[in-house]
């Protein structure tokens, strides 16, 4: 079995009568990439903050393999943390830049010459020594933060929104290059994001944080194909709910149920829909053509209205004259799930 970096226990913060983080329960296994997603005031940036020392708990306890190091001040934790401002010194080299941590630490000038050009190569970034920060794009800025902090060789790396500077392609690419660079070093990394997609892209697991507590954590492909409830469902992605009249009409069951858009399909001109499949007639409100896909919006008998998205597979795929069209929506029973 893993073992467990980050053992929290009944944490909780108030900020006067603001309930920022609420018994939080939490283990974070050695070697993983566990993300904390959740929009802004959940209490993810919060917990961050606590786990590296930045703000103490009015209760609870936070252990980092098995010592409590719940009141001990950051410089004491064997924690790194990397920010979204990358704070370099423009005055020093990349190379001093990095190595700034081990001179306070008063390593020998030859050893931490040493290791911060093999921090630098695991974050690809081999013969950059001698730039200044204002010489490197913002992707490159990123990876020389990244590297200031894992030439300290923590057993956890705290990210609060590293990449949230950077512009959208960008960002795309160092998602990619973060998840890399984290399973080749084999470090802890606990990443904050309010960026669904982000969160999905590069964790092992991912802690849904909602009101102070933790709505769900699971795998990725759990919180996103199980949503435990119906703010999970909605925030992560996004989610038909049906509810009450539409759940009784199209279910046959009371209840809450999720059903993503993309498990939907659309079925016009007389196309029947498979055999054993919900099925459901409504009305094309708009529709969304997106490059990659296009989204339906279909207005239901009920007065309730539902998402669906169709892959563009096809030379063409403008279908905007299906506005005002009746349709046939029909989903597997599979792919709903009931909410809470």
């Amino acid at each position: 079995m893993d073992s467990v970096t980050i053992r929290v226990r009944g944490l909780s913060r108030h900020f006067g009568d603001v309930v920022a983080v609420d018994q939080v329960d939490l283990d974070v296994m050695a070697g993983e990439f566990l993300t904390l997603l959740g929009p802004s005031g959940s209490g993810k940036t919060t917990v961050l903050r606590m786990i590296a020392g930045f703000e103490k708990p009015d209760s609870g306890t936070i252990e980092l393999d098995g010592t409590d190091v719940s009141q001990l001040p950051p410089y004491a934790r064997d924690v790194n943390t990397v920010f979204q401002d990358y704070a370099l010194f423009p005055h020093m080299s990349v190379l001093k830049n990095v190595e700034y941590g081990l001179k306070v630490k008063k390593v020998a000038k030859a050893e931490r010459a040493e290791r911060a050009r093999a921090a630098l190569a695991s974050v690809r970034l081999d013969g950059y020594e001698d730039r200044a920060p204002s010489q490197l794009s913002g992707g490159q800025r990123q990876r020389v933060a990244l590297a200031r902090a894992l030439v300290n060789r923590p057993k956890v790396l705290l990210l609060d929104e590293p990449l949230g500077a950077l512009d959208l392609k960008l960002r795309e690419e160092m998602q990619v290059e973060l998840k890399e660079i984290q399973r080749e070093v084999g470090i802890t990394f606990v990443f904050v994001t309010h960026d669904q997609d982000e969160a999905l892209t590069m964790s092992d697991r991912i802690a849904v944080f909602n009101e102070g507590r933790i709505a769900q954590l699971g795998t990725p492909s759990e919180v996103y194909e199980h949503p435990a409830t119906a703010f999970v469902a909605g925030f992560v992605g996004t989610s038909n709910l049906l509810d009450s009249v539409t759940a009784q009409q199209v279910l046959g069951r009371p209840g809450t149920w999720s059903v993503r858009p993309e498990k939907i399909r659309v079925w016009i001109d007389g196309q029947s829909a498979p055999e054993g499949h919900h099925r459901l007639d409504g009305t094309v409100r708009e529709v969304i053509y997106a490059g990659m896909s296009t989204r339906f919006v279909v207005d239901l008998p009920s007065g309730n209205s539902l998402m669906a998205v169709q892959q563009n597979t096809e030379a063409s795929s403008d279908l905007s004259h299906l506005r005002g069209q009746g349709v046939t929506l029909s989903w597997d029973p599979a792919h709903e799930y009931e909410v809470s």
